[in-house]
């Protein structure tokens, strides 16, 4: 599919089908993974697909390699799961999934044309993310902000950084169209993410189906203009509308079938939203710290 997209020119539908392709490539080592393990779902694959990034970038970064490292290294944990990915059968995504992704994918489109130019920290984003696309010889030092800086507090490992730059790698573009329309085709996964969360803690699809047009309607269309969607290729954007949705379903699978692979996934998908935006762990902390509250309140089973 990406080859075949990359003949497309890179503007209007064909970046689009660019751009959801490269997305698609960089997942699938996790949801390979995630399948391997027995752990269905897009929460369980994106955050192992993160846990690998973040491990193969800092081999990059190790040996002052290039970003095509981190591919090659993604390639190859992709074929060693896949074997076993194969012989674990098909792991169908939550009932109802595809419907939310097909609503996601809409809202993406119409994201796609509310799309402003690049301003304020997306600039900052940028510079980053066109440094670890352009540069042969990485390091985490080379990647700030100022020559001979330091660590950037809140963004010293640039993990979605990278995962942007190699977006723009595998499909062919300038990181500025990726930075400008990632958020289009990141619009799916954030409502199939929220999705998987409510059926975790809800066990119900209509509920879970109406917390999503509740998201939708909250985050997305009252602020106007997309709201906080058109930002999803922002780590701040990114982490509270993905990872965050992302952990939170992995606890409550957890927490109704528990399973050691389950806490991989969970500490996969914490480890990334701590290294994508710190300070926004607090979303993920305050909701798990009241339901443990709640749960210790109202179950004295859990005392034990």
């Amino acid at each position: 599919a990406l080859a075949l997209a990359r003949e497309l020119p890179a503007e209007g539908i064909g970046l689009g089908l660019r751009l959801g392709a490269a997305t698609l490539c960089l997942l699938l080592p996790g949801l390979l993974v995630a399948r391997a393990l027995r752990t269905p779902g897009l929460a369980a694959g994106l955050s192992f697909s993160l846990g690998l990034l973040a491990a193969a970038l800092g081999v990059v970064f190790l040996l002052n390699s290039s970003i095509e490292l981190a591919l090659a290294i993604l390639g190859g944990a992709a074929l060693v799961a896949l074997p076993l990915a194969v012989w674990r059968g098909p792991a169908p995504l939550p009932s109802g999934s595809l419907v939310v992704l097909g609503l996601g994918a809409a809202f993406g489109v119409a994201l796609w044309q509310v799309a402003a130019p690049l301003e304020g920290d997306a600039l900052f984003h940028l510079a980053r993310v066109r440094k670890l696309w352009a540069f042969d010889e990485l390091s985490l030092e080379g990647v700030g902000e100022f020559r001979d800086g330091g660590l950037h507090p809140g963004y010293a490992f640039p993990l979605w950084h990278g995962f942007l730059a190699l977006v723009a790698k595998l499909a062919g573009v300038d990181p500025t169209l990726v930075a400008l329309h990632e958020a289009s085709v990141l619009a799916p996964l954030a409502f199939a993410l929220v999705y998987e969360a409510g059926v975790a803690l809800f066990r119900s699809r209509s509920i879970s189906f109406a917390l999503v047009l509740a998201q939708a309607a909250l985050i997305g269309l009252a602020p106007g203009k997309g709201g906080a969607y058109a930002f999803l290729a922002l780590p701040a954007t990114a982490s509270r509308q993905l990872l965050v949705p992302a952990v939170l379903a992995l606890v409550f699978a957890h927490l109704v079938a528990p399973r050691l692979a389950w806490l991989g996934a969970i500490a996969a998908g914490a480890l990334a939203l701590a290294i994508v935006h710190p300070t926004y762990a607090v979303f993920l902390c305050l909701p798990l710290a009241g339901f443990l509250v709640a749960r210790a309140l109202l179950s004295h089973a859990d005392h034990k």
